[in-house]
C-alpha cells in the first residue's frame, strides 16, 4: 500500500490516491476469478494496482504543475500588456497637459511682453513731460 509520508501528498491527494488504487484494486479483482487466485497472485495484483495509481497520480501532479506554470505565465504577459497600456496612457495624457501648460506660458509670456512693450512707449511718451516738469519744479525752487 502507499505510504504517505514517503510520498509527501497532503491529505486530500492521499484519500483520492487510496479510493482510486481501492476501485482499480476492485475491478482487477472483480474480473479474476478470485477463488481460483492465490495469495502471491491477490498481492502481485494489488502492487500491480498500487503502481498504476502511482503512475496516474504522479502524471495528474506533472499536469497540475504544467497548467500552474501556463495559469501564471499568462497572467505575467497579462499584467505586462495593462503595464504597457498604462504607460502609454499615462505618457500620453502627460504629454497632453504638458502641451496644455506650455501654451498657458506662452500666452502669459506674450500678454506679460505686449503689456511691458506698453509700458516702455507710454514712458517714452510721457518722458518729455517728466523733463519739463521737472526743470519747472527746479526752476520754481531756485527762485523762492
Amino acid at each position: 500500500m502507499f505510504c504517505q509520508s514517503n510520498i509527501g501528498w497532503d491529505r486530500h491527494a492521499w484519500r483520492h490516491a487510496t479510493s482510486s488504487l481501492v476501485y482499480y484494486i476492485e475491478i482487477s479483482i472483480s474480473n479474476e476469478d478470485v477463488a481460483n487466485m492465490g495469495k502471491a497472485e491477490i498481492l502481485h495484483q494489488i502492487k500491480m494496482a498500487e503502481e498504476h495509481v502511482r503512475v496516474v497520480v504522479k502524471e495528474a501532479e506533472e499536469k497540475r504543475k504544467q497548467l500552474q506554470a501556463d495559469g501564471k505565465r499568462r497572467a505575467l504577459e497579462k499584467v505586462e500588456a495593462a503595464d504597457s497600456d498604462l504607460r502609454k496612457q499615462s505618457d500620453a495624457r502627460y504629454g497632453e497637459a504638458k502641451r496644455a501648460t506650455d501654451a498657458k506660458k506662452q500666452a502669459v509670456l506674450a500678454e506679460g511682453a505686449r503689456k511691458a512693450q506698453a509700458l516702455v512707449l507710454r514712458a517714452r511718451t510721457n518722458s518729455g513731460k517728466v523733463k519739463a516738469l521737472v526743470l519747472s519744479e527746479f526752476e520754481r525752487a531756485a527762485d523762492a
